[in-house]
Order: structure tokens, then sequence, then C-alpha cells
């Protein structure tokens, strides 16, 4: 008959096999989701638009519309897919709601495409000289340019809507922080 401590020993050393055993198996899943991911983003990062965008050319079938991620706007295809950057799936939107979201965010749009769409030149200019964030500091919505802005610590700060800007000017510093250190995310609670 086995001993209390040689059963408590054999006990121990089943445990730690069944652990490291378990820690191996979840090691080597964890490596190949990595080197699955890098694969998928290798394979995927041409539709990550970097410089001048010129979103007549990603329409290639010129149905007026284009595949956008929700998150990443420089995410941009003319087919259905997949973020490679966030891993959400890309949505189907305008040309004109694309570019939109494009000039918000602070991308450029090929002078092509703004002078096919004569009286935006201005309004694009605008969204990327004067609103300084992306995100509205109150909600962390995407930014409306046609809602009011409001002139905090020489930065021009954009909101969703009329109503958060209320809530702003009664206390801006709080509202700030929820911002990254650049306005592209919100990062409150």
């Amino acid at each position: 008959m086995l001993h209390k401590s040689n059963l408590t020993t054999l006990f121990i050393i089943v445990a730690l096999l069944i652990a490291s055993t378990t820690f191996a198996q979840n090691k080597s899943m964890h490596m190949n989701m990595k080197s699955m991911k890098a694969d998928k983003q290798s394979a995927d990062t041409n539709i990550v638009r970097k410089g001048v965008i010129d979103l007549k050319s990603i329409d290639k079938n010129n149905d007026g519309k284009v595949y956008q991620c929700p998150m990443e706007a420089n995410v941009l295809s003319d087919e259905k897919g997949e973020c490679p950057l966030c891993g959400m799936d890309i949505t189907e939107v305008t040309v004109a709601k694309a570019k939109e979201k494009l000039l918000k965010r602070g991308f450029r749009v090929s002078e092509t495409e703004l002078k096919e769409n004569p009286g935006t030149e201005n309004k694009s200019i605008e969204a990327i000289v004067s609103i300084w964030n992306q995100v509205c500091p109150v909600t962390g919505e995407d930014v409306d340019s046609d809602t009011p802005t409001e002139v905090y610590q020489g930065k021009t700060i954009g909101f969703c809507c009329s109503g958060c800007i209320k809530k702003f000017q009664k206390d801006p510093a709080k509202y700030m922080k929820n911002l990254s250190e650049d306005g592209s995310k919100f990062v409150g609670k």
C-alpha cells in the first residue's frame, strides 16, 4: 500500500505532466495561429491604401461602390473581404461615402477624384486641415464634418452631433482625456 506522502508525490507528478503537456499544446497552437495571421496579413495588405488614395482606380467595376473597413478607413477593395489590420469584414459603401470617411480621418484623395466632383475641393481641404480629431471626445463616434466645432487649446475639435458640444463645453479637459494623443482613437471609458 502507498504511503500518503508517496501518493501526494505521485499526484503532483501527474499534475505537472498534464500541465506541461497542456502548456506545450497551447504554445504550439498560439504559434500556429500567429503564423496563419501573419500569412493572411501579408496576402491581404494590398488593400491597405497609403499615400494619396485614388478611389476611381479601386472601383474597378465602375458601380460607384467599394468595400471599406468600418474601423480602418484606408482599407479599401472592390471585393468583399476581411480587414488585415483589425479582422473585421469590410462593408460595401458608395465611393462618395468612402471618400467622406477618408477625408474625415485625414487621408488624402487623388486630385482626379476631387476634380470629378466639383464643389468638394474646399470641403476636403477644410476637413483635413481644420478638424484635429477623428472621433468624438464624448461618445467615440466618427466626427461629423457638418457639426459645429469647438476650439480648445489651439485645436479645432469636431463632434459627432451638436449635443456633444454642450457636454464638452462643461468640462473640456475631462473629454479631451478620452482621445488618443493624435485624436484618432477613443481611449476613454
